[in-house]
């Protein structure tokens, strides 16, 4: 499969060191935003034809898929135009940056008939997927508390600063958290979509949308709830979520001194009804350098089979919420929520 990469930053760099790894993945096509990108990757990929437009990649008849890992507010458009010019599309996310944008995208992935994916790939992650699996078997019940929280440093600035820029990035809640409150949604999933969502936080000097720690608690309709908490002033990258229903209860926690580190810590305990001690379920090592691997390796069989693992379609509802905590943020007010 020939894919066209656009964007060669820390992330975009990430990218194309995996698809080199992978049979049957062939990167054919750079699309770089800056010159310097553009000789690092000239430099990094011998062979490789770099782009300094998306148009001239689209342009070539043998890109296959085009990897979009631009900043956040190039997204929606390069996704459409890729659809449009008949290439199938993996999205980082957010898919876009308002609700607009991406029902857009969404059209245009129906309107082509082709492979379109989003960027969350904690679906495929052995610990955050493994959550999903015994909350399906029954492991916990019916789920009634769920509570994630993410303690880290701050964020990288990205390639020209564009993830402290709110017009480039949308806001630091669709970065990181829109992982998260994805994740929660997936295991809430029985309880159908939150009905309100209501927020504390502590702003950053550089404006709206911009908060160095917010909590969010994310209110469904049959009276259970779940909390995430983001902190950008702290240190390394550490993931807690404590999730209890009507017979059992989970922890798992995840600790790395950078969120791509090869060596994390890990733990997942379950506590089922009727049992006086938590067991430690086994999972194997998980963390976004292993979960961008087996993402870009279902490719192979995903896109002929048009069966994305989270489409934009299926990643519209996370985006929402997290569009509803940014509302909620600003306006000091808890937000209801409306599905149709």
């Amino acid at each position: 499969m020939r894919i066209g990469l656009v964007g060669y930053g820390a992330w975009g760099r990430m990218h194309a060191a995996t698809i080199g790894r992978i049979e049957g993945l062939h990167l054919s096509g750079v699309v770089c935003g800056s010159e310097a990108s553009a000789q690092a990757a000239a430099a990094d990929l011998p062979g490789v034809p770099v782009h300094r437009t998306l148009d001239a990649l689209l342009g070539d008849p043998a890109i296959e898929l085009v990897d979009i890992v631009a900043p956040n507010h190039l997204h929606a458009a390069m996704a459409i135009a890729a659809l449009d010019a008949g290439k199938h599309v993996l999205l980082e996310k957010p898919m876009a940056t308002s609700l607009v944008d991406a029902e857009r995208v969404v059209a245009a992935a129906e309107r082509s008939g082709r492979y379109c994916g989003v960027g969350l790939e904690l679906h495929v992650s052995k610990q955050w997927a493994k959550v999903r699996e015994l909350i399906a078997e029954g492991a916990l019940g019916r789920l009634r508390f769920g509570n994630l929280t993410l303690f880290r440093r701050p964020f990288r600035g990205g390639s020209g600063g564009w993830r402290l820029d709110r017009a480039r990035v949308g806001s630091w809640i669709l970065e990181e958290p829109i992982h998260y409150f994805d994740l929660l949604l997936w295991y809430f999933k029985e309880c159908g979509l939150p009905v309100e969502v209501s927020t504390d936080g502590v702003p950053s000097p550089l404006g709206p949308g911009m908060y160095d720690a917010f909590t969010a608690t994310l209110r469904f309709a049959d009276g259970s709830y779940a909390v995430f908490s983001q902190c950008l002033g702290g240190f390394e990258h550490s993931l807690v979520l404590e999730i209890a229903g009507d017979h059992g209860a989970l922890r798992t926690w995840w600790a790395g001194a950078l969120d791509r580190t090869h060596t994390p810590d890990f733990e997942l305990k379950l506590q089922r009804a009727g049992s006086a001690d938590a067991e430690i379920v086994p999972i194997e090592k998980s963390g976004e350098v292993f979960e961008l691997e087996e993402q870009l390796r279902r490719l192979i069989g995903d896109v002929p089979a048009r069966t994305p693992l989270v489409s934009a379609g299926a990643a519209l509802p996370s985006l929402k919420v997290c569009l509803a905590v940014e509302q909620a943020l600003a306006d000091r007010r808890a937000i209801k929520l409306a599905w149709s």
